[in-house]
């Protein structure tokens, strides 16, 4: 399909599509979109293209893949007023908070965008354990930008941590902790973006979100919310704080485009995945051996300083041999150890259910 859109306008993608500018001028988040490129709008996500000039686009959509013209710009005045407060006073570490659906990855690729334009050094941890762009789910990454981005996903990894669960509730000092440690690999001077996962609403997650404040110690913390519903987190942080507008065109996703996002993360650290062997003499497993896994389930691949090389599958362990088998792209030689995580998979990426004896003994 042909498009032409007027300067001042902005262009809703929603994927999957296919995306090429034939003429104009154009930005995405913040960050230009340079004429005959072509990128592409990922199923469940969506896109706001910005028109700065009259614009041409030949656009290739996928099944229920949809657009939309609005007229100005989707970016709320509350996001401009963040980032010029954060550009004009130094602000050094931003944390990211908010509900499920609310911008928190929108709003750290903007920020990260305009900081580049000032010159200045970006680091964005995408610690959504659940949606993770710059690791697989189940993990924390670390990226240091230095080219404008339009999605977390194409931004280099500089490290991660395993964490081996989709919902923070039951590791939430590991979410904590793997955030500190990402932060050695942040160069003096950068500014850090934190992005965080959408659990904020029940008591557990209002001491998480506190405590997690309180031990990164952020100059600044920035809430998406039109709602009140982070009002009790808020009144509780003592560090310094704003609230900013969810935008108006936020893509809401259903709990199965929620897992089909999951899925598609762990198939990208799958890639080219096969079933190796690994001598338990030469690694560390003690969380291996001191579990009974499940086939399917996720393992996290560590190396010697306590980052995640990548991920695999559980096939099989012979604790007499000291052999365990994996369905994975991991070259054994950079291995430290290897760590079990509670979320099952089959070899295409889909999670499992665990049986029901596995369940039982999680509950307990």
């Amino acid at each position: 399909m042909k498009l032409e859109i007027q300067a001042g306008r902005t262009l809703l993608i929603s994927g999957p599509a296919s995306v090429r500018l034939e003429d104009g001028s154009v930005n995405i988040f913040g960050a230009p979109i340079h004429r005959r490129g072509r990128f592409t709008v990922r199923r469940e996500k969506q896109m706001p293209i910005e028109i700065v000039e009259d614009s041409k686009f030949d656009v290739e959509f996928g099944e229920r893949a949809t657009y939309l013209e609005v007229e100005g710009s989707t970016v709320p005045e509350s996001w401009k007023e963040a980032t010029r407060r954060i550009g004009t006073s130094g602000e050094s570490k931003i944390l990211i908070i908010g509900s499920t659906d609310t911008g928190k990855s929108t709003f750290s690729i903007y920020l990260a965008n305009k900081m580049l334009k000032h010159n200045r050094r970006v680091a964005i941890v995408d610690a959504d354990i659940g949606q993770s762009d710059l690791g697989p789910p189940s993990s924390i990454g670390l990226s240091l930008v230095t080219e404008p981005l339009i999605e977390l996903e194409g931004a280099t990894v500089e490290a991660m941590i395993f964490v081996g669960e989709t919902s923070p509730s039951r590791v939430v000092d590991r979410v904590i902790n793997g955030i500190m440690k990402l932060e050695t690999r942040i160069p003096y001077g950068t500014v850090k973006v934190i992005n965080t996962d959408g659990w904020v609403t029940d008591e557990g997650a209002i001491e998480y979100k506190v405590r997690m404040a309180e031990r990164l110690e952020p100059s600044l913390v920035i809430g998406l919310d039109d709602v009140g519903e982070l009002d009790p987190i808020m009144s509780m942080v003592k560090t310094p704080k704003m609230k900013i507008h969810v935008p108006k065109y936020i893509k809401v996703r259903s709990r199965e485009e929620r897992k089909h996002i999951r899925e598609h993360g762990y198939r990208r650290y799958l890639r080219e995945a096969v079933y190796r062997n690994f001598l338990l003499d030469r690694i560390e497993a003690n969380d291996l051996l001191e579990r009974k896994p499940e086939k399917g389930n996720i393992l996290g691949f560590i190396d010697s300083e306590g980052f995640m090389i990548g991920i695999g599958i559980f096939e099989s362990l012979n604790r007499r041999r000291g052999i365990l088998r994996a369905y994975t792209n991991v070259n054994f030689r950079k291995v430290s150890r290897v760590e079990c995580g509670n979320i099952r998979l089959s070899p295409q990426g889909q999670e499992l259910p665990f049986s029901v004896d596995q369940t039982w003994k999680e509950l307990r």
